[in-house]
Parts: C-alpha cells; sequence; structure tokens
C-alpha cells in the first residue's frame, strides 16, 4: 500500500513539473518573440511577459492587456519590414486564451475549457514561435540584417 502512495505521488510531481516546464518554455517563447521585435514597435516589454505568474492578476486581468498588445506590436514590426502577414497576428486567438481560463472556475464547464485551453494555447505557441522565426530571418526595417537580439551587443 505504502508503494502505490509513493508511486502516486511521483506521477502527481512529475506532472506538475512537466507542466510547469511547458508554462515557462512558452513565457520563454514570448519573451524572446518580443525581443525580435524593434523596441520603437513594442507596445509591452520582453520581461512584462513573466508578469503572467503573478497569482490571479496574471491568470484571469493581465492577459486580456498582454495578448492583443504583443498582436499589435507584431503587426507594427511586420508593417515596417514591408512584410505584412495575413490575419490579425494571434490576437483572436490571445483573447480566447484567457476567456477559456475564466471558464475553468464554473463547474460542468471546466472540462471543455481546459481541453479548449490546452487546444488554443498549443495552437497560439506555435503561431507565435512561427512569428519568431519570420522575424529572424526578415531583414530589419532598415535594410540590414539582425545579428543579435540583445539590444546590448554592438553589432
Amino acid at each position: 500500500m505504502a508503494g502505490l502512495i509513493i508511486i502516486g505521488v511521483f506521477l502527481y510531481l512529475l506532472i506538475i513539473g512537466g507542466i510547469i516546464t511547458a508554462s515557462v518554455l512558452y513565457v520563454k517563447n514570448l519573451m524572446d518573440l518580443l525581443k525580435q521585435v524593434d523596441p520603437k514597435n513594442r507596445l509591452v516589454h520582453p520581461g512584462f511577459v513573466w508578469m503572467l505568474y503573478i497569482p490571479f492578476y496574471g491568470a484571469f486581468i493581465y492577459p486580456f492587456m498582454l495578448y492583443p498588445r504583443i498582436a499589435e506590436s507584431l503587426r507594427r514590426e511586420f508593417d515596417s519590414r514591408s512584410n505584412p502577414q495575413p490575419g490579425d497576428y494571434g490576437k483572436s486567438l490571445g483573447i480566447v486564451l484567457p476567456i477559456l481560463l475564466c471558464c475553468m472556475v464554473v463547474p460542468l464547464l471546466n472540462i471543455l475549457a481546459l481541453i479548449g485551453f490546452i487546444v488554443i494555447g498549443i495552437i497560439f505557441w506555435v503561431k507565435m514561435a512561427q512569428y519568431k522565426s519570420m522575424l529572424r530571418t526578415l531583414p530589419k526595417a532598415d535594410g540590414g540584417m539582425r545579428m543579435s537580439s540583445d539590444s546590448d551587443l554592438l553589432d
């Protein structure tokens, strides 16, 4: 019996560790994406994405402000590089994510909202990773290639 409890605790910790790892990689992807955006086109500083970890505020309030700002920053950046992309740069997906998160606290909706949150979250993550890759390969607005995403280095 004690062996089953130990296995259960181990599996629980493994699942929690996987969720934490995935969420850190997700937020790091958003931060790296915003680092690819020229500071004059950014509506949010790259480090501010970590505010998603502030209890309650980061889950239920801040995403409604953050995701539209990321989408607008991307629109500005692609426009400044003369390479506009079709779509809304993930704005609608970014608004659906916190709505689904809010629905998870409603009984009977929570399981459906969780499934939707996971699916939409993965789609949003992949879309942002694609934008990050495109920004890394596109020439900067002034015609040069971006050698580093670190603005402190002299390229």
